[in-house]
């Protein structure tokens, strides 16, 4: 892919200076993309200061580690990193929007566009000239992989009011106690959960990114099973058992029981965030090049 940078953009060439500091806006509490926006703070703290300023409660998220700090006034940034659900604009600066879903429009002023997945890229395409690229998503798996614990015959379903919680109901009236909701967990007890369960159902929305919960459950040695809609290769969850009907998945939830724990290399098509690290390192080492030497345009791998 090529991606065409004005020659003559003042926030272009704010990147030849080094290093490149960064401000990265993300909400404090447990939102979708929450985890993605801090993983790119702390990598780009690779190439100079970056730290986070949230746009709700002025305070970290507490619910998995981390070694993000919050903003302190102690510097102005070249770069500012936002997602498409917050898009602030600060003149002079080099904006990068993080795609993490489709929840809203593309504001003019960013400068590139980061999608989390092949159906925001898409959708972003739709809406705006903006140059785009792909960084394929990534969970940490260190903290999810499968250490080969006894499963136990529990359905997960992770329970959220925007996410099809009537799911839960109907898997809890048809398999009562075996049915565990994970709901207000940290990422580390998540994890536990997951090690110790056969099963994860997955329901998502259509505005989803690509939605890390399917993702941890099956590094975590769980059968994930989901909506052909929600388990797909446009959101890069395209494993599991994949389901026609909601009727059809809880059903299948109960026989998913009986199968055995999903092989090593099942669960490898997943990601690991070392991977992702180098792309966004690469990236911003591409784009210090480009304004280094006033380059109209440079190329980007898509992973």
């Amino acid at each position: 892919m090529t991606i065409s940078l004005d020659e003559s953009s003042e926030s272009t060439v704010n990147l030849i200076r080094q290093p490149i500091d960064s401000i990265v806006f993300a909400p404090p509490l447990v939102y979708g993309g929450v985890k993605s926006l801090y993983s790119a703070c702390e990598w780009l703290s690779e190439l100079g200061r970056s730290t986070i300023m949230p746009f709700e409660e002025q305070r970290l998220a507490d619910w998995f580690d981390h070694k993000c700090r919050l903003y302190d006034h102690s510097y102005f940034p070249d770069l500012l990193v936002y997602p498409e659900v917050h898009q602030p604009d600060i003149p002079g600066l080099f904006h990068l929007c993080f795609a993490l879903g489709q929840r809203a429009p593309i504001k003019s002023h960013a400068n590139l566009v980061v999608c989390r997945s092949s159906e925001v890229l898409n959708c972003v395409k739709t809406q705006t000239s903006i140059p785009t690229t792909l960084i394929l998503p990534s969970i940490n798996r260190s903290i999810f992989e499968y250490d080969g614990r006894p499963k136990r015959d529990l359905i997960c379903y992770m329970t959220r009011a925007h996410k099809h919680p009537e799911t839960a109901t109907l898997l809890r009236t048809k398999y009562g106690g075996k049915v565990l909701e994970i709901v207000d967990c940290s990422e580390a007890e998540v994890a536990e959960i997951l090690k110790s369960a056969k099963v994860f159902v997955w329901r998502g929305d259509d505005k989803e990114g690509s939605p890390r919960p399917p993702k941890e459950a099956l590094v975590a040695g769980c059968v994930v099973v989901g909506l052909e809609s929600d388990l797909s290769e446009k959101y890069h969850t395209n494993f599991g058992i994949r389901c026609s009907t909601v009727e059809e998945l809880v059903r299948t939830a109960g026989q998913a029981l009986k199968l055995p724990v999903p092989t090593e290399e099942q669960r490898s098509v997943v990601r690991d965030s070392k991977d992702e690290q180098k792309d966004w390192v690469a990236l911003f080492e591409r784009l210090r090049l480009n304004g280094h030497e006033r380059a109209a345009s440079l190329s980007l791998a898509n992973g």
